[in-house]
């Protein structure tokens, strides 16, 4: 009795009532018929001509990923399609129309299904993501000669002898293990997994690539700013904008020639806001209105979004705006990709994960209150606290990209062997 026994068992006991339930779900709608479908093995379009790359993702897919898997794939393969399998068609938004991407539900975990989608497809090399959720799937990919990657691993937490049997075998299948990190990596070693084919490679995420930066502008209003201490509010909510300009002040008192950078989250926000700021009492100049800063401005509007990694890199130190109230937050990548560290308040939005990771690797400083963000800035514009911060965040910002190497370096040294 071998480690697929049960499960085939429990596949052949479940076939006839399964099939009978998919066909029945999918009624007369046209997704749903193309979906039962798929799920019984039997595609709806042609496979491509040429090298044909198969993504398993059973907790599903971030496009960007894909994005970026395929401009490193396509340096080195010419043409190259992509089939993904996830329980969730991905965003169409996201990926927009791209003939190179083959969506396709995953085949029910059926030797029926399996067959049909297998011999239609005829994948060049796998790669399953997070875990081997269809053991009969897996083990039908590798009997047909399929080179097979698991991408950010981590070992079962089921540790009944039979799971773990089951674990053992399926582990046994890939020519690589990417774990997520060495924990994990030294689990899936006690399975009896093969030692030389695990590596830790952490997960995989989307690269952070830095927006969009003028040099020859950079320079221009470098010599501008001259030496003078600058900070910046990336897109902060108007209700924030009081606190920013008292923490202005507080740094001003200990920098008194420190210049406050304001990216409004509209350029239509810049002209009115540069008024308020002139009410105020404050010296303003503006990007819209062509004013740049000169010795005596206090803050500079730079009101032009599409610029905002000009902004970033003039930074040593940004505030992520919206983070004291609760409002639409910026990426903190961006910031981290071009060196300027960051100060993020007590909420995280949809940034959340990515703000967690960067205060995880001390860079990015988080307060609680508004009242703690001049202080915050105090701290920050000391050069060599900054840096650290800054180097932590570029550590960060481009650690998925190491990842993305290693996965399609294997995934192209694979398909250049079946090609040759």
């Amino acid at each position: 009795m071998d480690a697929l026994t049960f499960t085939r068992l429990k596949a052949r006991f479940n076939a006839s009532h399964l099939n009978h339930r998919i066909k029945s779900q999918s009624g007369d709608n046209e997704d749903a018929i193309r979906e039962a479908g798929e799920r019984l093995g039997r595609a709806s379009l042609p496979r491509p001509d040429g090298a044909l790359a198969w993504i398993h993702a059973p907790d599903g897919l971030d496009c960007r990923c894909l994005d970026d898997l395929l401009e490193r794939l396509e340096t080195q393969l010419d043409p190259i399609h992509v089939l993904i399998t996830a329980p969730r068609r991905l965003d169409t938004q996201v990926l927009g129309d791209d003939a190179r991407i083959i969506q396709h539900f995953p085949p029910e975990d059926m030797p029926g299904p399996i067959a049909r989608f297998l011999d239609h497809w005829r994948p060049d090399v796998g790669i399953w993501l997070d875990r081997a959720d269809k053991p009969l799937l897996l083990d039908g990919a590798a009997r047909y000669g399929m080179t097979l990657f698991l991408q950010n691993a981590s070992a079962p937490r089921d540790h009944h002898p039979r799971a773990r049997n089951l674990e053992r075998h399926l582990f046994g299948l890939f020519e690589r293990v990417l774990a997520v990190n060495s924990t994990e990596a030294e689990k899936i070693r006690t399975l009896g997994a093969i030692p030389a084919r695990i590596e830790t490679t952490g997960p995989l995420r989307p690269i952070s690539h830095p927006p969009d930066c003028n040099e020859s502008e950079r320079e221009a209003l470098a010599a501008a700013i001259d030496t003078r201490p600058v900070w910046m509010a990336a897109m902060p909510d108007p209700r924030e904008l009081d606190a920013i300009l008292v923490a202005h002040g507080q740094v001003r008192r200990t920098a008194h020639r420190s210049l406050l950078l304001i990216v409004p989250r509209d350029d239509a926000e810049g002209p009115a806001m540069v008024q308020d700021l002139r009410n105020r009492g404050w010296q303003v100049a503006s990007r819209e209105l062509d004013i740049e800063p000169d010795p005596n401005t206090d803050i500079f509007v730079a009101d032009c979004l599409e610029e905002i990694g000009l902004f970033y890199s003039l930074s040593p130190v940004s505030f992520l705006g919206g983070s004291l109230l609760g409002a639409e937050i910026p990426d903190p990548m961006a910031p981290a990709s071009l060196g300027s560290a960051m100060i993020a308040g007590p909420t995280m939005g949809t940034n959340a994960d990515a703000i967690r990771r960067l205060r995880a690797a001390d860079a990015c400083l988080r307060i609680a209150r508004p009242e703690e963000l001049g202080d915050a800035v105090i701290d920050l514009l000391s050069p060599d606290r900054a840096a650290t911060l800054a180097l932590h965040g570029w550590d960060v910002a481009s650690e998925g990209s190491q990842v993305l190497d290693r996965l399609s370096a294997l995934i192209c040294a694979s398909l250049r062997d079946s090609f040759a």
